[in-house]
């Protein structure tokens, strides 16, 4: 049984999943064990070893893309009751749970793919989203990708997850409420100040511009926005998600650069269902990590500018388009 339980002094909403600590972990410590892809249930050969998928775009040992729900699910679609607490607010887990496997080749990872394969990833992640944002109760859908030990990945296989949730994450709810102010997007205002002052653009294109937040939590965190006001990622145009391709394949390999073994988590905020927002992507680097501080305050302490994370991609961007 998966269950939402809402702090009454903070408004955040905790999951409560415990079947997920039964999923297998491959990893010891921060450093990752040997796994071969006869050991792997994402590599190709080994469909029978997930659910059956809801999505492949090739015949079994063909395909380059492969989406089935979790086998350990944070939330799942059976009817589990209704809460029973009366002095606290709660929720049924109830929604979808689905794996993106983006590459049949065990040890690939996302900054190594081209434009042309980033492409065909988002637009079956979209595909898959607006399926999940259909259900009746799915007011909210997550995308996320966990990249390294550090990032919470539990699996090496390079791979997305998309999660339908029955509430709107308390996150998303604060920067609806600051963000959007009767009908004035204070996202739109932030991308016209940074494109004025030029201090943290990390690489623009067309329609994106990707930013380190004036504020960011982490170092060399990275923010990737269309130009365009966008509530939702299903809103996306396809010349946007072409041109979102382009910007990952531009930002992914610096991230993967940092250091050796980098983690790093790829989070797409979204709009809720009757709610506006400005869609975008968040790109956040593992680099040091919560402490008693962080977990206390809910401040974080960054220890890179945002000034100093921007010039870094663009400069990187940069110089690899004049090679």
């Amino acid at each position: 049984m998966s269950e939402f339980r809402r702090n009454p002094f903070t408004g955040e909403w905790t999951l409560y999943a415990e079947n997920r600590k039964n999923k297998p972990y491959e990893f010891a410590w921060s450093k990752p064990e040997k796994k071969s892809e006869n050991r792997c249930p994402f590599c190709i050969g080994h469909e029978s070893w997930t659910t059956p998928a809801v999505y492949q775009d090739g015949a079994d040992e063909q395909w380059n893309i492969r989406v089935f729900p979790n086998m350990y699910p944070a939330v799942c679609m059976e009817d589990l009751g209704s809460p029973k607490e009366i002095f606290y607010e709660q929720a049924i887990g109830a929604g979808r749970h689905e794996v993106l496997v983006d590459t049949p080749i065990h040890g690939e990872t996302i900054d190594m793919f081209p434009k042309e394969r980033l492409l065909c990833i988002l637009q079956v992640l979209r595909m898959r989203y607006e399926s999940i944002r259909a259900e009746t109760d799915t007011l909210y859908v997550q995308i996320f990708k966990n990249c390294g030990a550090e990032a919470g990945m539990s699996i090496q296989h390079s791979h997305w997850q998309l999660v339908g949730l029955p509430i709107v994450p308390e996150r998303i709810r604060k920067m609806m409420s600051l963000g959007i102010q009767k009908d004035n997007c204070r996202f739109c205002k932030m991308l016209a100040y940074e494109t004025e002052v030029q201090q943290r653009i990390a690489a623009e294109n067309d329609a994106f511009l990707a930013i380190a937040p004036y504020a960011s939590r982490y170092p060399y965190e990275v923010w990737i926005l269309p130009k365009q006001h966008r509530s939702t990622f299903g809103e996306l145009t396809e010349e946007e998600l072409s041109a979102l391709a382009e910007m990952l394949g531009w930002i992914l390999p610096k991230v993967a650069r940092l250091r050796q073994d980098v983690g790093y988590n790829i989070c797409m905020m979204d709009g809720p269902k009757n709610g506006d927002f400005h869609w975008h992507l968040q790109i956040l680097p593992r680099i040091g990590g919560f402490a008693g501080f962080e977990n206390a305050t809910d401040c974080f302490i960054n220890t890179v500018r945002p000034e100093t994370a921007a010039a870094y991609y663009r400069g990187k961007v940069a110089a690899e388009k004049k090679s």
